[in-house]
């Protein structure tokens, strides 16, 4: 079931459904912002078979900009199912979710949300002849220009408390705002006459987590995500789910480098990574000069350098700067290693996005 639902996710997320609820036809803002945001979604309450009941969901939605400001957005309902000789089922969904997202498409930005919901479908006796099922379903989109190429991660998670006939899906995706809505990391195959549609998505079940990653150039684009929630009661089954879950949306510029790691961060200085040949200088003070034995240069693992002795001192201490190459077109970590005169030793470690 967790399959299915996130089949009817990745379906959610067609550009069908997309038009439908507007996006397709939003003009493209003159700046490189977001130029429209929603979250919108539905509980719903269905009963089938020889039972009544009142009827039961309802609608929300809400809008969301990329302030920084979090907005949330969500509802809930109840009903109860009754049939013959104290036949009874008990039902409920709720959905709520907050979203907050920094600038989108002029520079490094970030995307975060929490989606909280909850399904159950209890029948009263052991077996019920109603058939009783429990939804929470909810998505957020925005449309955002980028004018520059950027790297974009998606990274998802849940977790659920969960029994018998229930279930809880949520995805994240971003994809051109032309040919949004087929279900990545594969690529479509575009025909001859089309452009080639940019996708990404990660998607999650009841439990779990998912990132994906690639690099995105320039254009319009949408971002958008999805969770389903559903419980259901039928004869001698039931179902309740309790479904939490995050996601976090990471535009990063090419060649974008990670904080520094390891206890001689502060004797080591990583510049940044020039995106034309892929180098990356690593500076040494003077006193790190003076007060090292040797230093050892890694790239992704591999030895690159070894500074020692006249090497690393000369005739008399001073700062100096090496170059470590790498590829331009892959992720890569650089360890420096530093061996001092009184025989302890520290590291440092940064890593850095592909240039392109």
């Amino acid at each position: 079931m967790t399959n299915l639902l996130l089949r009817r996710a990745a379906a959610g997320l067609s550009l069908a459904a997309v038009a439908a609820a507007g996006l397709a036809s939003v003009p493209t803002s003159a700046h490189a912002q977001m130029t429209d945001g929603w979250a919108y979604g539905n509980v719903d309450i269905d009963v089938d078979g020889p039972c009544e009941s009142p009827g039961g969901g309802d609608w929300f939605e809400g809008e969301w900009t990329d302030n920084g400001a979090p907005h949330t957005a969500g509802t809930s309902d109840s009903v109860t199912a009754t049939g013959a000789e104290g036949d009874v089922v008990d039902a409920a969904s709720s959905y709520s979710s907050t979203i907050t997202s920094t600038p989108l498409g002029a520079g490094p930005a970030t995307v975060t949300g929490k989606v909280t919901s909850s399904a159950s479908a209890l029948s009263h006796q052991a077996s019920t002849d109603c058939d009783v099922r429990a939804d929470a379903d909810g998505r957020a989109y925005g449309v955002f220009t980028l004018t520059q190429p950027m790297w974009v991660t998606l990274t998802v998670a849940s977790e659920s408390q969960r029994s018998g006939d229930s279930g809880g899906a949520l995805m994240a995706g971003v994809g051109s705002i032309g040919e949004f809505g087929w279900p990545l990391p594969v690529r479509r195959a575009a025909a001859a006459d089309e452009t080639q549609a940019e996708m990404l998505m990660a998607a999650v079940g009841n439990r779990g987590s998912s990132s994906a990653s690639t690099l995105l150039p320039p254009g319009e684009y949408a971002v958008a995500t999805l969770s389903s929630t559903y419980a259901e009661a039928s004869g001698d089954t039931e179902g309740s789910i309790a479904f939490t879950g995050t996601f976090k949306i990471d535009f990063q510029t090419p060649g974008t480098a990670s904080a520094v790691l390891g206890k001689g961060a502060s004797k080591v200085q990583f510049g940044a990574r020039d995106c034309a040949n892929g180098n990356v200088p690593v500076a040494l003070s003077k006193k790190t000069v003076k007060k090292a034995k040797a230093v050892k240069f890694r790239v992704d693992g591999k030895k690159a350098l070894t500074l020692k002795g006249k090497k690393l001192k000369g005739k008399k201490a001073k700062a100096k700067t090496v170059l470590l190459p790498s590829s331009p077109t892959a992720r890569v970590t650089v360890k420096v290693k530093i061996k001092l005169e009184n025989g302890r030793s520290m590291q440092a470690t940064r890593s850095y996005l592909p240039c392109k």
